[in-house]
């Protein structure tokens, strides 16, 4: 599965952004506004196509009109009752509301950056060249006080699993529930990790190359790892499917 936005691709797609909003401000600050709405709708539009795409060679559609084999509808309800979930996505919202009382910092910021163009530009001997170098570094100057700032209230265990509300399993693969409608499709590529926590309710899915891990919350935690093993990993795939 395709999560909407790994952190690593919205660092990179804010790194282009700030190079491109920099360059707006030095010559069209007119488009101000657009090329922030523009970057936000690019955002949303890139988490909708990668969250409709299957895995694998197994397509959407085949996942979603398979028959089902397993499904949970009170996953989340199941989830809250895991105490370390819960404090888990806990310490994320705090990482995440934390860096909001920067934004007086940056009001600053903003008011004050125009009076450092008409000091630089005569040094640069182009003010077009001077916005854009300090816009540029203002924005950079916000991103790494803004990293620093969550990464110090949250440690280092920053991202929650993903939880969906509600799943159903096929023998193509996993319907989660909510959100986008994403799915997981069978089989799982190679290096793909499967965890049973039966104490805690839930089956982990982690998939190569990701950051991120999706959890599967039921009663029948046992069972579900069960159907998933024998879809999503089969025989002859050794040392990806763990208990604990």
């Amino acid at each position: 599965m395709h999560s909407p936005m790994s952190e690593k691709s919205m660092i990179i797609l804010g790194q282009l952004f700030m190079i491109v909003l920099s360059l707006v401000l030095a010559f069209e600050p007119r488009l101000y506004m657009v090329a922030i709405i523009v970057y936000f709708g690019l955002i949303v539009g890139i988490g909708m196509v990668r969250s409709r795409r299957g895995t694998g060679a197994v397509s959407r559609e085949e996942v979603l009109k398979s028959r089902t084999v397993f499904k949970e509808d009170k996953a989340l309800e199941i989830a809250l009752e895991d105490d370390e979930y819960v404090k888990a996505m806990s310490k994320q919202a705090k990482a995440m509301i934390i860096p909001l009382l920067l934004f007086p910092l940056y009001i600053v910021i903003f008011r004050y950056v125009p009076l450092i163009e008409n000091k630089v530009a005569p040094l640069v001997g182009d003010k077009r060249v001077a916005t854009f170098i300090i816009w540029l570094a203002a924005f950079e100057a916000m991103f790494l006080l803004n990293q620093v700032i969550r990464r110090m209230s949250a440690g280092k265990n920053v991202v929650a699993p993903m939880v969906p509300a509600g799943y159903r399993v096929t023998p193509k693969g996993i319907v989660l529930k909510g959100g986008m409608g994403q799915v997981i499709g069978f089989p799982f590529p190679e290096g793909t990790e499967v965890r049973l926590n039966a104490e805690r309710n839930y089956v982990e899915i982690r998939l190569p190359n990701s950051g991120s891990r999706i959890r599967l919350y039921s009663r029948k935690a046992r069972r579900l790892y069960d159907i998933i093993a024998r879809y999503g990993i089969g025989e002859g795939r050794t040392g990806e499917g763990k208990t604990q």
